[in-house]
């Protein structure tokens, strides 16, 4: 499978850049450059750390005329050791530049920057946020902890150096942050006219206005009815991304339920509900099928759903997202379809206090004997707030085991689709094994549900051919 992506992840959404047949987030950067939240320690007053830039992306604007605390006037980072200045710029920079992107509460650009006042603790400085977070294991900055080594270690020995100025610092052109990737969006796809799906404003065609207030997490739904003909399949895709200041990812989803209405505020039934189809996150890029590969998109009598998480933290008050997604559909269908199996556990009873607990859900032997050749693609972990990692391994005779993906630090505001580099067989009578691992601090016990405060182990794995088998839940239920 070919995925056009910078660094990225990218759905099914994200692409990989794995190792021995793994998957990696979209890239060996996608989550070294996704965004540090509001939980980073630093709240968000709805002001830039300097007082007075107001962003800019997509349909917003900015003065540009922001110079406070440069060090030199000339140079925006002036001030900052070299070294540090090229890992902010390449592991930080596209979330956290000039303006923020993606919803980053705060730019790390300069200087003063890193030593403004931390609202959420005056008494200590952003750098010092900055330098718990790098070495937090349940929250890492950078998401998922994708970052060098080498480079984690500069910023770690600047921030114990009490994160020094350089006054003298002559660097030259900064790294680029979104790396030397393929060109990405719809007109970038191998196709002239896309088919699209994009956020709207209730009951029209124009950008949904993000609210000001109260968008801080917000997940916004947006509804239609299926556009593609019978059997149609998806040979590429492309995410739209329209105000990047205040969008944090996307997932489209495909179900046979007449939705309940036209724009609305999600909850977490899709998940269960409904197909998985594609999605996005910063760093993200284009997908291309394999040439005998379609993606299943239903038919006429469906509905997609794309639901887009926005993280408006500074208030924008200006902001209108037609974010969403492009595809390229077949002319003629491809002679293989994929399409999303669901694998894990619904016997989810995790103990209160507990730290490490696990829930496996096994795909075994009695179903997949019965399975074509299955050649898997990807795999889309979902697990909710007390989720910490999870694993999905293919048990082979003789008591060979390949993973199937591994995320070890889980994100659950960044669920999507990692994407192999190749694909992996599973042949009838093998066994898919899923774990997921959960820490819970609270005083009861938690268990399956629908609500964040409940809990899920499944894992979306994007196979073929998905057509030939009647039963798409293997093992969640015993």
């Amino acid at each position: 499978m070919r995925m056009r992506t910078p660094i990225g992840i990218a759905l099914l959404a994200l692409a990989g850049c794995a190792g021995g047949g793994v998957a990696d987030p979209l890239s060996a950067c996608s989550a070294a450059i996704q965004c540090v939240g509001d939980d980073d320690g630093v709240e968000d007053d709805g002001q830039d750390d300097d007082g007075d830039d107001t962003g800019q992306g997509g349909t917003g604007s900015a003065d540009g005329d922001d110079d406070e605390g440069d060090p030199s006037g000339d140079d925006p980072m002036a001030g900052l050791p070299c070294a540090v200045r090229d890992v902010l710029v390449a592991e930080c920079g596209q979330c956290h530049g000039e303006p923020p992107k993606f919803g980053a509460p705060m730019r790390l650009v300069d200087f003063a920057d890193l030593h403004v006042p931390g609202t959420s603790d005056p008494t200590r400085a952003v750098f010092e946020l900055v330098g718990e977070r790098l070495v937090d294991v349940a929250k890492p900055m950078p998401p998922g902890a994708e970052i060098d080594a080498a480079a984690k270690q500069v910023l770690l020995a600047w921030i114990a150096d009490g994160a020094p100025e350089d006054p003298q610092a002559d660097c030259g052109d900064e790294p680029d942050p979104t790396g030397d990737g393929d060109p990405i969006g719809p007109d970038a796809l191998p196709c002239e006219s896309p088919t699209t799906l994009v956020a709207h404003a209730q009951g029209a065609a124009t950008p949904f206005h993000v609210p000001a207030v109260g968008a801080d997490d917000l997940y916004q739904c947006f509804a239609f009815a299926s556009p593609f003909a019978a059997g149609a399949q998806a040979t590429a895709w492309a995410p739209i991304i329209d105000d990047e200041r205040v969008i944090h990812h996307w997932i489209l989803y495909r179900t046979d339920a007449p939705p309940q209405g036209d724009t609305f505020p999600c909850d977490t039934s899709l998940q269960v509900q409904a197909d998985f189809v594609a999605g996005w996150a910063p760093g993200g890029g284009n997908v291309e099928m394999p040439e005998h590969v379609g993606l299943e998109l239903g038919g006429p009598d469906e509905f997609f759903v794309l639901q887009v998480h926005y993280h408006n933290t500074a208030h924008y008050d200006d902001a209108l997202d037609a974010s969403g997604v492009a595809f390229c559909v077949a002319d003629e269908p491809r002679p293989q379809t994929a399409g999303v199996l669901t694998l894990g556990t619904v016997g989810i009873q995790i103990p209160a206090g507990a730290q490490g607990h696990q829930e496996t859900g096994q795909c075994g032997f009695l179903t997949t004997v019965f399975w074509p050749e299955m050649h898997i693609l990807g795999a889309s972990p979902h697990m909710h707030e007390l989720g910490r990692a999870m694993k999905t391994e293919l048990h082979r005779g003789g008591g060979v085991v390949e993973t199937i993906v591994d995320v070890p630090q889980f994100d659950f505001n960044s669920q999507l689709m990692y994407l192999l580099d190749s694909e992996i067989v599973v042949q009838p009578g093998e066994v898919l094994t899923t774990t997921c691992t959960y820490d819970n601090p609270g005083a009861t016990p938690v268990s399956f549900g629908e609500g964040t405060g409940d809990e899920m182990c499944f894992d979306f794995v994007l196979a073929y051919p998905i057509d030939q088998i009647d039963n798409r839940n293997c093992g969640i239920l015993f």
